[in-house]
Formats: C-alpha cells, sequence, structure tokens
C-alpha cells in the first residue's frame, strides 16, 4: 500500500464523519485507537457480570463500619475503599478509581483497569470509559492473566449486550501484541453479528481501519479490509455508509485504486 494512504485515508474519514478520526500511538501496546460516532445510549448499556456486595453480613466489623459510613456519604479512607473493592464492593470500587485518578505522579494503569472493571462488573457502567483508557496503556507482557481475564469477561459481556463503547474497545485490545492477544474466528464473527444487530456498520469501519493503520498491509489483511468496508458501505448509518464507499474507491494518482470491490 503506497505511504501516502493511511494519512489520505485519515483526511477523508475526518470528512465524511461527525467526530474526527484520530489515532494516538500508546506505549507500550503499539497500536492506534480510533473514534467513530456513536449514539449516547448505546455507550450507556449496562450489564451485571458479577453480583457486587449486596449486605456486610461477611465482612468484618471494621468493614462493617466502613461500608455503612460509604453509604451515609461520609468520607472513607482510600485503604478502606480498596478493601471493600476487593470484596467486590461496586461502589467502592468506583470511589477507588475516582482517588487513583487523582494522584500525581499517575497511578499505575493496571490499578485503574482492574478496580474500575469490578466497577463496571457489578453494574456501574459511568467507569467504563476509565477502565478502557487503562487497558490501552497496558503491557500484554506483564499484566497479570488473571485481570485480563476479568477484562474480557467484562467488556464482551457489554460488548454483546449492545454497548458500542465497550464493542469499540473489543476491536482495539484484540490483534497481535495487543492486550486481549490475537483475534480469534470466534470473536470476528461475534464483533460482525453484534455490528449487524446494531445496524449502524460502525464495528466494520472500525476493523478495517484498524487493518489499514498497519503498514505495509498484508495481501490478507487487504482483503479482509476490503470486506469490513463493504460490509460498512451497505450500513444504515449515512456518514458510515459514505465512508466506507469513499475508501473503497479512493486513488492514490487518479487511476490506480488503493483498495477496489
Amino acid at each position: 500500500m503506497p505511504q501516502g494512504f493511511v494519512p489520505r485515508l485519515i483526511l477523508l474519514a475526518s470528512v465524511c464523519l461527525p467526530l474526527p478520526v484520530s489515532t494516538q500511538t500508546v506505549e507500550p501496546a503499539r497500536y492506534q485507537t480510533i473514534t467513530l460516532p456513536s449514539d449516547q445510549e448505546d455507550r450507556l448499556v449496562s450489564v451485571v457480570v458479577t453480583p457486587g456486595l449486596s449486605s456486610n453480613s461477611t465482612l468484618d466489623e471494621d468493614l462493617k463500619v466502613v461500608r455503612s459510613a460509604m453509604h451515609a456519604g461520609e468520607d472513607v479512607s482510600p485503604k478502606a475503599l480498596r478493601a471493600l473493592a476487593d470484596m467486590n464492593d461496586g461502589l467502592a470500587a468506583q470511589r477507588y478509581v475516582r482517588f487513583l485518578e487523582t494522584l500525581d505522579p499517575p497511578a499505575n494503569p493496571s490499578e485503574i483497569a482492574h478496580y474500575a472493571t469490578i466497577a463496571v462488573s457489578t453494574g456501574r457502567i459511568w467507569t467504563l470509559p476509565d477502565a478502557i483508557e487503562a487497558m490501552h496503556l497496558l503491557d500484554p507482557a506483564t499484566e497479570p492473566p488473571e485481570r485480563i481475564g476479568a477484562y474480557i469477561e467484562m467488556l464482551y459481556a457489554h460488548a454483546w449486550a449492545g454497548n458500542s463503547l465497550a464493542l469499540d474497545a473489543v476491536i482495539d485490545l484484540n490483534g497481535e501484541g495487543r492486550l486481549f492477544g490475537a483475534l480469534s474466528e470466534a470473536t470476528r464473527a461475534k464483533i460482525l453479528e453484534q455490528d449487524q444487530k446494531n445496524g449502524d456498520g460502525r464495528a466494520a469501519l472500525r476493523m478495517a481501519l484498524t487493518l489499514l493503520m498497519d503498514q505495509p498491509l498484508s495481501t490478507a489483511d487487504s482483503a479482509l479490509a476490503i470486506e469490513y468496508l463493504n460490509l460498512a458501505a451497505a450500513a444504515d448509518n449515512f456518514q458510515v455508509s459514505v465512508t466506507a464507499s469513499n475508501l473503497l474507491a479512493l486513488q492514490t494518482d487518479g487511476s490506480n485504486t488503493v483498495v477496489s470491490q
């Protein structure tokens, strides 16, 4: 693929979409994130993946006092919040994440991702952006496998329920050298199935753009990108459809197409 294709791709997509397409190279994961438009309601679809702590009965006396104080709106120490979060208290996990985000220097992103995942898994969807942002900063080589497993369980459950933010993250975090590892055929099929249910083609376009950002592009990946762009071009979302159609027809010099149907 010609070297000038990616900048032109970004320019074209930014013109056709109401929100800009942007790339951000993140160390140590070394991959791009892409922003595409989605309905705000889709980003708030929530699923209870793990039942949270629902009573004080399993806590020791000190934590019972602390938890009651927390629910009464009183200040609770970060240490106590962490202890409650470790008992799967979603509210404590959410508040602990908010504390971690105030630290300077910044807290370890693994800690933010871990406790934000507890919060979201127990139904506190407002912490999902924090979880995803932190996951993009994680090193697949050093992140504990049990934490990665929890991230996958939480994100997939929300993605398959129709949460567009979670679906975006599933696409971004799957792949060679990425947090979730190589994209399996089962996950790829599930992403496209969910994209069809959503009807807007965002996931297909995102998967195409993710492939096209990698240089050089293999013959197999080029064919796959074309498959995704064709799916996106047929979607109901006008901006997505137009962008995908234009990318399919994009020419490098007015005569040679970079990708074609």
